[in-house]
């Protein structure tokens, strides 16, 4: 007689949403309880920066969702910076309305890698936070271009035929490789997981017909020398 499987219980995630707004604060709740198959609970008490530290601390939250602007200046970054140094478990997510260069810095030195355009945080907070659970990486589309640009491009455009069946993402991935940069670096930069980018640059060097060790950081060496 065959019995029945237990039924497996829903994991819990706890959020902590440090942000002003009583009004967004509430639509965040309400996307974060819909959906069946992720279950959310917020923690209600966030009165100010120093009551949400002690939460941080006493708690050790699953996520924490910062406005970067947080209290109209840089608190948000810096309640970032807290969670990372008490808390290394808590996913952060920092929502923003313009992605400038000292933000992608601090983000990128945070390794902080879910980032949401602030209009549409209720929208996609479930998207976003879905991913985060499977630690993968997620970004507004509006925010992508500038994150990929910061750094700019070490490698031109070039007329060799190979280089040129590479597809977009291969090319960003070459110039990231040309930094100097890990398949972690590359994974979080490009927000995408380190086996894809291990796909993508064993894909590149078939293309390019080059094998061995670093074969792909050479090539770029190479590259630089040639065209620059």
């Amino acid at each position: 007689m065959s019995h029945p499987k237990p039924i497996k219980a829903m994991q819990e995630f706890s959020v902590v949403v440090a942000y002003d707004d009583p009004l967004k604060r509430l639509g965040i709740k309400a996307m974060l309880e819909a959906p069946k198959d992720m279950k959310f609970k917020l923690y209600e008490d966030i009165s100010d920066l120093e009551n949400t530290r002690k939460v941080i601390v006493n708690n050790q939250p699953d996520f924490i969702v910062i406005d970067a602007t947080l209290n109209s200046n840089k608190s948000g970054i810096e309640l970032a910076k807290y969670t990372r140094l008490h808390s290394r478990k808590t996913r952060i997510i920092i929502m923003a309305f313009t992605l400038e260069d000292w933000l992608i810095k601090e983000l990128k030195t945070l390794e902080i890698k879910w980032i949401l355009y602030k209009a549409e945080t209720v929208q996609n907070i479930t998207k976003c936070a879905g991913r985060a659970i499977q630690n993968k990486p997620y970004v507004s589309k509006l925010f992508r271009e500038p994150w990929w640009k910061e750094e700019g491009n070490p490698i031109p455009s070039v007329s060799d035929k190979s280089y040129q069946q590479l597809s977009k993402t291969e090319v960003k991935i070459l110039n990231q490789v040309a930094l100097g940069k890990t398949n972690k670096e590359i994974a979080l930069d490009l927000f995408k997981s380190e086996k894809t980018i291990k796909n993508h640059r064993q894909n590149i060097c078939k293309k390019l017909q080059i094998t061995g060790s670093n074969a792909l950081f050479k090539y770029t060496m190479r590259l630089k020398d040639i065209y620059h």
